[in-house]
């Protein structure tokens, strides 16, 4: 018959160990949990950017529509236009998310300014050919939401082509040439202005920023041949 005392002990080197497995438990599904929560927020902000660059890609679309491929191709073939449409971008300053475009280029990047001056002016007596923003920073991802979302629009790999477009008639023989251009929209999601430091030769790109492009294939016109 074992000692009293010894039975305690054993009691109490077992009890400690089944506190000291709670324990390890607890902390383990605690941690767990956490990284649960942070990952769920990574792939809500992930597809919050992806839904930014798609309004953007759509917004690209209805602001295409509005001045028609001849314009668009113009402003692609000119690129120190000085349409009431032309916007510039100096290298550091509201160039984000990309680099300005390289010199001579034939594309055309679209950046918020340019839906904003389609918006009404004074405040709503006269319509303004677009209603709203495609990206508003307090719908996309909310008023109290850390991030803002930032998109720009690229516009190039035009090529004129007298190639029927889908769904023209079958029978041929027609005069009409049509335009085939590429539209990418680049959208990011940055912590917004002033809580995170930037540095230059990163072009404005934060540590913790997500991305996602969205890239349309457009066919425009069409022209009657001889009018490009």
């Amino acid at each position: 018959m074992k000692h009293p005392r010894k039975q305690e002990g054993a009691a109490l080197f077992i009890v400690l160990m089944i506190i000291m497995v709670g324990t390890a438990s607890a902390v383990f599904s605690a941690n767990t949990v956490s990284h649960e929560v942070r990952g769920t927020g990574f792939a809500r902000q992930q597809m919050q950017t992806r839904y930014a660059a798609r309004a953007g890609l759509i917004g690209a679309l209805e602001w295409f529509d509005i001045f028609g491929p001849s314009t668009v191709r113009n402003l692609m073939l000119t690129p120190g236009s000085t349409e009431g449409v032309q916007f510039s971008c100096v290298s550091g300053s509201a160039c984000y998310p990309e680099p300005p475009l390289a010199n001579n280029r034939r594309a055309y990047r679209l950046y918020p300014e340019h839906f904003g001056a389609l918006l009404s002016q004074d405040g709503g007596i006269t319509a303004g050919l677009l209603e709203n923003l495609p990206v508003d920073a307090d719908a996309s991802f909310g008023a109290t939401s850390a991030r803002a979302p930032s998109v720009v629009i690229d516009i190039y790999d035009e090529h004129v082509v007298s190639k029927l477009a889908p769904g023209a008639a079958a029978q041929g023989g027609t005069k009409f040439k049509y335009m085939r251009t590429t539209m990418t929209a680049r959208g990011r999601a940055q912590v917004k202005a002033g809580t995170e430091q930037v540095h230059a030769e990163d072009h404005g790109r934060q540590r913790n920023e997500t991305g996602a492009d969205m890239r349309a294939y457009i066919v425009s016109g069409p022209f009657i041949t001889g009018s490009l």
